[in-house]
């Protein structure tokens, strides 16, 4: 019985040391074929940074750099309007008349003023001069003194005289309102018959030469705004129709209502389709900071922030590194820090990968 389990005990042995001989024969057979696998192909992107542009745009309208409102300085009955919405104008065009009956009747009245003082200083300076040659044989130092004042006086009247007549011709030319410049009427304020007041808007002329585009900013995009800023403005009515121009006026008060503000763009030689009041689109290109952009497939979350595998170009081995991401798109991702410009990123099986493994880029890698 003893000698029966002695040979079983040394089957068993046996057995257990041939099993150990075979794992440490296949173990070692495993290390020799992991050594000696191939590289892992991977497909990279070779990154770039360029600039994070951002565009915007509004509408607004086509308004004239220049605008004139016409009145009268006094008022009176309109007895002629020469023109209506729409017409052109020319420089010393008349654009509309008051009645100046009284003013004509100011005008002579002044004319005759004047005439009367011309007389008197005329008799004064006689008088005057002939006391002169009288004096100091029959005639009195007294008496001449008096002619002096007297011929002074009446000068000092025809000065007057002379002053209330100008003022009387001004009365009676602002009676009358002509055109200052060259332009087109965008609108009227007074009829005819209608009586107005002084400065009251009856004409408003708008100059041609130079025209506006007006845009109403929100306050949040108004920081963005310069007068350097290059803006790209297109017809709403035809897209084709299109001219640059330049950030001319930002206004410093926001509209108490829409909390907007007003943004007047100068345009450069507008064609003619840009008439007033048309509706446009303003776009403009605001430089951002360089970024590179890179797919989703290359994003590799390691538990304490987004990083994304690298080949290192010295070994051709894999190299885990930590990115900051500035947002997230559709198919994208745009990074600021953490890889640098000719860096190659891997793009695809990034979930396989461990540090330090070998690889080789695929043809047809992106660029």
């Amino acid at each position: 019985m003893t000698r029966t389990l002695s040979a079983s005990r040394k089957v068993i042995l046996r057995g257990l040391s041939l099993a150990a001989a075979l794992l440490l024969v296949s173990g070692c057979q495993g290390e020799d074929e992991q050594a000696e696998l191939p590289p892992r192909p991977v497909k990279t992107v070779t990154v770039s940074f360029n600039p994070d542009d951002t565009f915007g745009s509004l509408v607004g309208e086509v308004q004239p750099r220049f605008e004139t409102n016409f009145s009268f300085r006094q008022g009176g009955e309109v007895r002629e309007r020469t023109v209506d919405v729409g017409n052109l104008v020319k420089t010393g065009d008349v654009l509309a008349r008051l009645d100046s009956e009284d003013q004509q009747d100011a005008v002579r009245k002044a004319e005759a003023n004047t005439f009367a003082a011309r007389a008197n200083l005329e008799n004064a300076a006689q008088n005057r001069d002939r006391l002169q040659s009288l004096y100091p044989r029959t005639a009195t130092r007294q008496a001449l003194d008096a002619a002096i004042a007297q011929a002074t006086t009446a000068q000092a009247s025809v000065d007057a005289a002379d002053a209330a007549l100008r003022v009387a011709n001004n009365n009676l030319d602002n009676r009358t309102v002509m055109a200052n410049a060259d332009g087109v009427v965008t609108a009227v304020g007074a009829e005819i018959g209608q009586i107005v007041g002084g400065g009251q808007m009856v004409v408003r002329v708008a100059r041609m030469e130079e025209k506006d585009a007006v845009f109403q900013v929100p306050e949040s995009a108004i920081q963005a705004a310069s007068r350097d800023m290059r803006i790209e403005v297109r017809l709403l009515s035809n897209p084709q129709s299109t001219t640059g121009g330049r950030v001319r006026e930002i206004s410093p008060v926001a509209d108490p209502i829409t909390r907007n503000f007003t943004v007047r763009v100068a345009l450069d030689n507008p064609p003619e389709d840009f008439r007033f009041g048309s509706a446009v689109r303003g776009s403009v290109r605001l430089a951002g900071d360089p970024v590179a952009r890179l797919p989703m497939t290359a994003l590799f979350n390691q538990g304490s922030g987004s990083a994304v595998w690298i080949v290192d170009p010295g070994n051709s081995t894999t190299k885990l590194v930590p990115v900051t991401v500035l947002r997230f798109e559709t198919q994208d991702f745009l990074v600021t820090k953490g890889i640098a410009a000719g860096d190659h990123v891997i793009v695809a099986g990034a979930q396989q990968l461990r540090p330090g493994m070998a690889v080789r880029l695929l043809e047809g890698s992106l660029q």
